[in-house]
Parts: C-alpha cells; structure tokens; sequence
C-alpha cells in the first residue's frame, strides 16, 4: 500500500505541472490570436491563463512565463491608451489627444509588465529572452516618460514622480534628464526628502553645477535644515563663486534674515556678470527701497535713514532699469510706482508738521509730484496686469489724494466688477 501511495502521489504532481504549464502555453496562444487578429476577448485571456501560470510554484520561477508576462501587460497598458486617446473625439489637435490619453490611462499594468521583464532577466540564465526583455523594457521606459512628461504638464506632480522613477530605473544613471525631471517634480510635489535624494545623486554626478546646488540648498531650508543648507550653500560657492543660482540663493537668506548689506554686496557681483538680467535690477531695487522705507516686525514704516534721499534714488534707478530691459516688467513698474506713492507719502506727512503756509505749499506740491509720477507707472502696470487689484487700490488712493474724482470714480466701479 505504501509503494502505491507514493505512485500516487507522484502522479498528482505530474498532473499538477503539466496543468500549470498548460496554463503557460494557453497564453501564449492566446496572446498570438490577440497579436493576429487583435480580438480584445484573446487578451482579457491571456492575462487570465499568465496570471495562473505566474501564480503556481511549478511555473512562475520561469523565465519565459516572466517575459510572456511582462509583454502581456505591457499589451493591456497599450490597449487601455488607446482606448483613451480614441474617446478624444472633440479634439482636433492630436498631440493634445495624445496627452489627454497617458492622462486618462493608469500606470498599474506598465508597473506589472515592468516587474515582469526585470525578474525574467534574473531568471534569464542562458539569455534565452534577451532580445525580448530589452524591447520590453525600452518600450516601457519610453511609455512611462511619456505618461510623466503629460502628468507634469498638468501639475499632477505627485503622478508624474513615480512615472518619471520608473524610466530611470529602468534607463539607469546615464539617464541625465529624466534624473533631473524627477528632483524637480519631487521639489514642485512638496516631496522634499525624495528631491533631496536625487538632487544629491545629481551633484554627486556633476550635473546641473551650480544651478543643483542652489535647489538643494533650497530644499534644506524647506526642510527646516538652515545648517545642512548653509553648509552646502557654502561648498557651492566654492566650486562656483560666480553662479547666479547660488548668489541668488544666498542673497535671498541674507533678505530674509535681513542681512541687508550681505545681499548687496552679492548683487552688485551678480548684476556685473548679468548686466541684462532684469530680475537682478528689480531685487536690487527692493533691497535698496527696503533700506530707505524700513519697517518693523509687524509691518509698520520705522524712523527713515539720514541716507534715506539718496536710498530711494539708487531704488529707483534699478527698477526704471529692469524697466528699460523689459517694458511689460509688472514687478519693476509696481515697485517703482509703490516707491514715489510712499516717497509721496512721507514728503506729506512732514508737509502736515509745517505751519507756514508758503512752506507748505513748497513741500505739498513736492508730494503731488511723486503721485503723479506714481499715477503713470502704476497705470502702465495695470495695462499690463488689468485685474491685478493692489494696483487698482493704489491708483484709487492716489486719484484721491490728487482729486481727480473721473478717474477715482472709474475705479470705484472696476473694484466692483
């Protein structure tokens, strides 16, 4: 009884091998009648038959069954993107179908075809897949970059990053860009830790030069690790004392902590390596205003400096030059207006102090001159920017302030809207 057992027994494991592995040549059957006649029923069948197949312990340590796998998934993922971009029926524009359709269609299967392909290449002792496993694989690569790139376009940072982890996974280190792509996209997700890691593999390639340390040291001081930051802000420096990102980075920490002098001092370096850089002009400008019109912790105007004149001078020079450099500046034709509107404000209120009128009257016209050169440039920015309502509010005090009650009323009604 016991020998008869044991044939038994053995039987039954016979039967059970050649059940799973039939299972494995039932899909690949099927997945050809789907590659012939495109018949969506031999896929949905396929799956079915590779999934039992790479479930069983007889059959899923394979490398074919992996790779037959990996092409069966990857077929689904295809299919699915398809199916997405053809519902694109209102757009015209085929790239924007396209994009609609990576949007529309889930990694999920391109995440089960890509575990597939890369546990039949461990599997693939005798390079019997090879050829099948590289295709795989590169194709996958291509998709999921795909699906990042249209992702990211719609600020869907958080699907983006794994999209974009996954391609370089797969593409390895000599994948620069879409190394990049993701610090970036990790940064833009709030997901610093993971920004931080890759920002840190990139310096430790070389890439990016000064521009990766300076978004790494921003990362830092996003995480609250002002001395990680500095330490690195410092390294960069070093490496590259005449970077702007850096320069930048570390003059906007001197602002912050209000290390006013410090921030010059990078600025007037960085502005004499980029003399057209506007944006440089109009930080400059904003630390010199801040210099002439101080305020304190809550906010409030303080005590002005004994060089307060000559402050508001080089303020204003910067901004009219960012302006000169670009015309539509918004930023540098608010500020500048801003400026001679709060240079206006100080000449009235010592106006106010003066008891001879002939004196007064010297030093109110001295005030209704910077509004009216106020009034110009903010109404130029509001051309510019036509809803922007810190401008429409300014303009409404300085039409006030110079009763011109058309305009004031004007702009009472576009305040409404």
């Amino acid at each position: 009884m016991k020998k008869i057992a044991i044939v038994l027994f053995t039987a039954l494991i016979s039967v059970s091998a050649q059940s799973q592995n039939s299972k494995y040549v039932n899909a690949v059957n099927y997945y050809a009648d789907y590659n012939s006649s495109n018949e969506l029923e031999s896929l949905d069948k396929a799956k079915e038959n590779i999934d039992l197949a790479t479930n069983h312990e007889d059959t899923k340590e394979k490398a074919k069954t992996q790779t037959l796998k990996g092409q069966i998934y990857l077929a689904i993922f295809q299919r699915n993107l398809r199916a997405e971009t053809e519902k694109q029926t209102t757009l015209t524009d085929p790239k924007k179908g396209e994009a609609m359709g990576y949007i529309g269609t889930s990694a999920a299967d391109l995440s089960t075809a890509m575990d597939a392909f890369t546990k039949a290449s461990t599997l693939d002792k005798k390079s019997d897949y090879t050829s099948e496993i590289k295709k795989g694989l590169t194709d996958i690569s291509i998709y999921f970059t795909n699906k990042a790139v249209y992702d990211y376009s719609t600020k869907n940072y958080a699907v983006a990053l794994p999209s974009f982890q996954k391609a370089y996974e797969i593409n390895g280190p000599k994948d620069t860009i879409t190394l990049n792509n993701i610090a970036l996209c990790a940064e833009r997700a709030g997901n610093y830790g993971v920004a931080k890691d890759y920002y840190l593999k990139m310096i430790e390639t070389k890439q990016g030069r000064g521009a990766t340390y300076s978004s790494l040291v921003n990362i830092y001081f996003m995480m609250k690790d002002t001395t990680s930051g500095m330490e690195l802000l410092k390294k960069g420096i070093t490496e590259y004392p005449t970077n702007v990102d850096l320069l930048i980075t570390e003059t906007n920490f001197f602002l912050v902590k209000g290390q006013s002098i410090d921030a010059l001092k990078n600025l007037n370096v960085v502005i004499q390596a980029n003399p057209n850089n506007f944006t440089l002009y109009l930080a400059r400008g904003n630390t010199y205003d801040k210099l002439a019109n101080p305020t304190d912790a809550s906010g409030k105007f303080i005590a002005q400096p004994s060089d307060f004149e000559d402050k508001i001078k080089l303020a204003e020079a910067d901004y009219k030059k960012a302006i000169e450099i670009k015309s539509d500046f918004f930023d540098a034709l608010y500020c500048l207006g801003v400026l001679y509107n709060n240079y206006g404000v100080s000449i009235n209120k010592l106006a106010d102090k003066i008891k001879d009128p002939a004196k007064y009257k010297v030093e109110d016209g001295r005030s209704k001159e910077q509004f009216s050169k106020a009034m110009l440039v903010l109404e130029k920015a509001l051309e510019v920017k036509p809803t922007d309502r810190n401008s429409m509010l300014a303009l409404k005090q300085i039409y006030a302030r110079l009763e011109m009650n058309d305009k004031l009323n004007a702009m009472n009604e576009k305040l409404k809207k």
